[in-house]
C-alpha cells in the first residue's frame, strides 16, 4: 500500500472528492526532508503536551538517523496546519483532539500507518485505539484519554448523613436528601457549555453520536442512550437540584469555593483543576467513580488527543515509528504523566507508578486509583465522526434554551440531531435516518 493512498467507503467521501483526489496527485513538498546531515531523516512535530520538548531531545540521542524537530501549539495553529495541509505543506506530525480525525481522514490530510503501527494495539486500552481505527485502518496513535469520575465534597455528605452514590438513581435520591436538607446545596452544576461531561455518560450508557451502517453514516444524537442522561438531568433540574452556571467563569468557582455545589464528575484532568481554582476547600474533597447505571458497570471517558501523520510528510514510516514510541514506550510514560499531565491510554502507562501519588488537597486519597478503574471499564462502543464540533456547538445552543425552560432536553437533542443530519448532507456525505 502506498503511503499517502487511503481508501475507504462510500460514507467517507463527501461528493467534492473527486477533484480533491485530482489535486492530491499534483507533487507539492511537505515540511518533512533528508537535510542537513547527509543520510539523516528530519522530522517535524506539532504538539502542546507539556514535557514534549525534553521527550524529543531523548529520542534524537537515541536516533541519531531520525531527528525530529518540535513547535509548540498556540493559538490558533491548529487552523493554520489544517490550511497547510490543504496547500501541500505541513508537518510531518501533529497532536490534535480524536474528535477531529475523522475530518483529517474524509479530507485526505492523514496517512494511513496501519501497516507501521498494528503491533502497538495490545498495549492500549480498546475505547482509545477505536478512536484512531476506521474502516479497518489505523490513522494515529492514542495521547492520553479522559476517564471520568466523581469528586464530591466528604465534609457535607457526612454532615448530612448521607452515603457516597454509587448509581445514578442514588445519585438522584441523594440530591433530594440534599437539597431537602440545606436549600443552598446543590448535587452538581448542570453547566450548558460544558459538553464533555454530556459526552462521558453518553460513552458510559454504550452510546455514540456515530454509527456506520453499510456504506453510510447514522446519527444517534437523540438515541436510548441519550434519551437516559437526558432525563435524568431534566429531573434534577425540573426539581431544582442542580445550578446551571457557565463552567469555568468566577461565578462558577464561586459556588464551588462556597460550598454551593457538593459534586463535580469530570475527567482525569480535573482534579489538578479544582485543586488550583479551590485551594482553599483542601481536605475537604474525594474522588469516587462515575455512579454507574442500573445493572451496569460501565464507566465513561470524555475524549482524548492522538498524534497523527499528515499526508505530505515524506517521512510517513520513520514518523509513525516516532509517534509509536512517543506515546507507547516506557521510557516515556513517566514524563507524560508527571511532566504533561496526561492520563495515559496505554497499559504500560496505566501501570505506571507515576499514577499513584498520594494528593494533599484530597486528603491524602490516590485519586488515580479511580480513574485507573474507571479506564478499565469504559466501554468501546464510542464511534468518532465528522462534524464533531457542528454537533458539539447544536447541543450547546439547544441546551442554553433548556436551562432557561423554553425546551426539554428531549427537544433539544431532537433539533441536535436534525441539525447534524443535515450538516452531513451539506458536505455530500451518505447519511441513514
Amino acid at each position: 500500500m502506498e503511503a499517502t493512498k487511503l481508501t475507504r467507503p462510500r460514507w467517507m467521501r463527501p461528493a467534492s472528492f473527486a477533484m480533491a483526489g485530482a489535486l492530491a496527485l499534483v507533487g507539492l513538498a511537505g515540511c518533512s526532508a533528508s537535510g542537513g546531515d547527509e543520510g539523516v531523516t528530519e522530522i517535524e512535530f506539532w504538539g502542546w503536551v507539556p514535557g514534549l520538548e525534553d521527550l524529543v531531545d531523548t529520542w534524537n540521542e537515541e536516533n541519531p538517523d531520525v531527528q525530529v524537530s518540535f513547535h509548540r501549539m498556540t493559538g490558533d495553529d491548529g487552523q493554520k496546519v489544517e490550511v497547510a495541509v490543504d496547500g501541500g505543506a505541513g508537518p510531518d506530525l501533529v497532536q490534535l483532539s480524536t474528535h477531529n480525525l475523522p475530518d483529517y481522514v474524509i479530507q485526505e490530510r492523514v496517512v494511513e500507518i496501519t501497516e507501521w503501527v498494528a503491533d502497538e494495539e495490545e498495549n492500549y486500552t480498546p475505547a482509545s485505539w477505536a478512536s484512531v481505527s476506521f474502516d479497518g485502518g489505523v490513522y494515529g496513535i492514542p495521547q492520553g484519554i479522559g476517564p471520568a469520575g466523581m469528586m464530591y465534597r466528604a465534609d457535607i455528605l457526612e454532615q448530612h448523613g448521607l452515603e457516597i452514590p454509587t448509581t445514578w438513581d442514588e445519585y438522584l435520591e441523594t440530591a433530594r436528601a440534599l437539597h431537602a436538607a440545606n436549600p443552598d446545596v446543590y448535587i452538581a452544576n448542570m453547566s450548558p457549555s460544558e459538553i464533555g461531561q454530556w459526552v462521558q455518560e453518553i460513552q458510559q450508557a454504550e452510546s455514540s453520536w456515530y454509527s456506520i451502517e453499510g456504506d453510510a453514516w447514522k446519527l444517534g444524537v437523540n438515541d436510548e442512550g441519550s434519551k437516559l442522561v437526558a432525563e435524568r438531568w431534566q429531573t434534577l433540574l425540573d426539581e431544582g437540584l442542580v445550578t446551571t452556571e457557565q463552567m469555568w467563569t468566577p461565578e462558577y468557582w464561586a459556588l464551588v469555593n462556597n460550598g454551593t455545589i457538593a459534586t463535580v464528575s469530570y475527567a482525569a484532568w480535573f482534579p489538578t483543576i479544582l485543586a488550583e481554582n479551590a485551594a482553599e476547600t483542601s481536605g475537604l474533597w474525594k474522588v469516587a467513580p462515575l455512579p454507574v447505571n442500573e445493572g451496569s458497570t460501565n464507566s465513561g471517558d470524555s475524549g482524548g488527543a492522538a498524534v497523527i501523520v499528515l499526508k505530505n510528510s515524506e517521512h510517513p514510516a520513520e514518523a509513525a515509528e516516532f509517534a509509536a514510541w512517543l506515546n507507547g514506550s516506557d521510557e516515556t510514560q513517566d514524563t507524560l504523566i508527571t511532566v504533561g499531565g496526561l492520563f495515559p491510554s496505554t497499559q504500560n502507562g496505566l501501570a505506571s507508578e507515576a499514577l499513584l501519588s498520594e494528593s494533599e488537597f484530597y486528603g491524602g486519597q490516590v485519586v488515580n486509583e479511580v480513574f485507573i478503574e474507571s479506564a478499565e471499564n469504559t466501554p468501546a462502543t464510542w464511534v468518532e465522526g465528522p462534524n464533531f464540533g457542528t454537533i458539539q456547538t447544536a447541543i450547546l445552543d439547544e441546551f442554553a434554551k433548556v436551562v432557561t425552560g423554553e425546551q426539554t432536553f428531549l427537544e433539544a437533542l431532537d433539533r441536535a440531531q436534525a441539525a447534524g443530519v443535515a450538516d452531513l448532507e451539506s458536505r455530500g456525505l451518505s447519511v441513514v435516518d
